[in-house]
């Protein structure tokens, strides 16, 4: 029989992980804590400025830690008369360690940024005046602060950092041939220890600046790398998008050809119908009752009412692919009055326009065709003795809201949306001949533009057809680009 083996219940979570695995589960925990993992992955990954700087300033901290201890080190066991110096460094590396562990809130990593180099740049300049002022081996270090400046704070605070570290070069150029105020003390004017202390210096510096600039330079091919990559992930989506732009022109040719070719066949029985009743009303003269002569108008109505939808149906689907007329300067109020002019104004409409209705450079064509189809909705579904219509407008910093207000019946919330959909009416045909397409064309022309068509009614209060139109031409080619990258 097969032995199942169980775990030992009794023995401690740390006894069932294992020595070796405790071990490395404990070693990842310090090296996360010491190059701050958790920080470092809060930053945006698409933050690459940012993610470069906090690993500047992770280099910086450790191995300015790690260089402070050590020069301390050996500045005690080198140096018979080392004073405070030793002591000041170990609490610049203090300083750095605390400051760079103790930081939890990337919104505060600029500010350890600042107190890492001004720290830096205090510690430099106090050493400097026991250690040969101006020619003190430690100055070097300033080369990496100003690096690091650049790197950490941008331009503005390198340009800070550089001019300070200038005004303590020729401050310590000053004091050290004019006055007694700096000395060779700490190494008892000894030169085999000033040439020491020069080679440690130089050396600590060096491998610091190296270590920073490589960073810099493998930091700029990532971003480069990132560029490039993003450069070619867009002239592969332009390919797509041409690839596309070509296929939809053939296919909108296609549809438009289809689209005439139908329109045609579906005509062509219509005026034989028409043609053949018109024939048999002739042919009978007076003899039809007038129960059959109303058929006869039923049936005429009724072809007249497909053809009207057939010509309906072909302006919806060419709305937003004809090409855009070119656009001109035109006064909105004098377009109006033309279009109501051209649909007919009726005896009993009395319409009042705004005084703010604005000279507009844009589709004239198009902005006819909104107001003919709006103005005669409002004439067509009037429950009215008298048809009141005014048409306002609102001025926005983008462009215009256009109103075209009724005394109407009104239509209820539930179907604001519904009366933008085509072939959607809120009356029988039989009792408004309509086709149920304009104000759907209207929206489609409106969208196009970069624009929005809504209503604010309520049932027994008149209608407000109200539009925005954009003061700028609206640019497909961006739009498009735009929606297939998202894609």
């Amino acid at each position: 029989m097969r032995q199942i083996l169980t775990p030992d219940v009794s023995l401690s979570f740390d006894q069932r992980l294992g020595k070796p695995y405790k071990q490395k589960w404990v070693m990842n925990k310090v090296l996360s804590k010491i190059f701050r993992r958790d920080l470092y992955d809060r930053i945006s990954p698409d933050d690459l400025m940012s993610k470069q700087r906090f690993v500047i300033f992770r280099i910086y901290s450790l191995s300015g830690f790690v260089a402070s201890i050590l020069v301390s080190i050996q500045e005690q066991l080198t140096f018979d008369n080392p004073g405070i110096l030793p002591a000041l460094l170990i609490v610049l590396a203090v300083t750095m360690i605390i400051n760079y562990l103790a930081v939890n809130d990337i919104q505060k990593l600029p500010l350890a940024y600042w107190i890492l180099l001004i720290a830096s740049f205090l510690l430099i300049h106090v050493q400097a005046y026991n250690t040969g002022g101006v020619r003190n081996s430690g100055t070097i270090y300033m080369s990496v602060i100003s690096l690091a400046a650049f790197m950490l704070l941008g331009t503005r605070g390198g340009k800070f950092f550089t001019i300070i570290i200038v005004a303590h070069v020729v401050f310590m150029y000053v004091i050290t041939e004019y006055t007694t105020w700096t000395s060779y003390k700490m190494f008892s004017d000894n030169i085999h220890e000033i040439n020491q202390d020069y080679m440690i210096t130089l050396s600590v510096a060096f491998i610091l600046v190296a270590a920073q600039s490589s960073y810099l330079h493998s930091g700029k091919n990532i971003i480069i790398e990132k560029i490039t990559e993003s450069r070619n992930q867009l002239a592969a989506k332009n390919i797509q998008l041409e690839e596309y732009t070509r296929g939809l022109e053939k296919t909108n040719k296609e549809l438009d050809k289809f689209a005439s070719i139908v329109s045609h066949d579906l005509k062509a029985p219509l005026r034989a119908i028409g043609n053949l009743t018109g024939w048999i009303e002739e042919d009978a003269g007076d003899t039809f009752t007038p129960e059959v002569k109303a058929n006869f108008d039923i049936i005429k109505g009724r072809v007249k009412r497909m053809e009207d939808l057939i010509n309906a149906i072909l302006d919806y689907s060419k709305a937003d692919r004809q090409a855009a007329a070119e656009e001109v300067k035109f006064d909105t109020k004098k377009l109006i009055e033309e279009t109501v002019d051209f649909i007919g104004k009726p005896a009993n409409l009395t319409l009042t326009l705004s005084d703010q209705l604005p000279t507009i450079t844009s589709d004239y064509t198009r902005m006819e065709q909104i107001f003919s189809n709006l103005i005669n909705n409002a004439i067509k579904y009037t429950d009215k003795d008298e048809i009141k219509i005014h048409i306002g407008v609102e001025d926005q910093k983008d462009g215009w809201i256009f109103s075209v207000k009724d005394n109407g019946p009104g239509i209820d919330k539930q179907y604001h949306e519904k009366v933008f959909v085509i072939f959607q009416t809120l009356n029988r045909r039989d009792e408004v001949e309509s086709t149920g397409v304009g104000l759907a064309i209207v929206k489609k022309i409106i969208e196009d533009q970069g624009g929005k068509i809504w209503v604010e009614s309520e049932p027994g209060k008149g209608a407000d057809f109200r539009f925005f139109w954009p003061k700028f031409k609206k640019q497909k080619e961006s739009a498009l680009i735009a929606a297939t990258i998202v894609v």
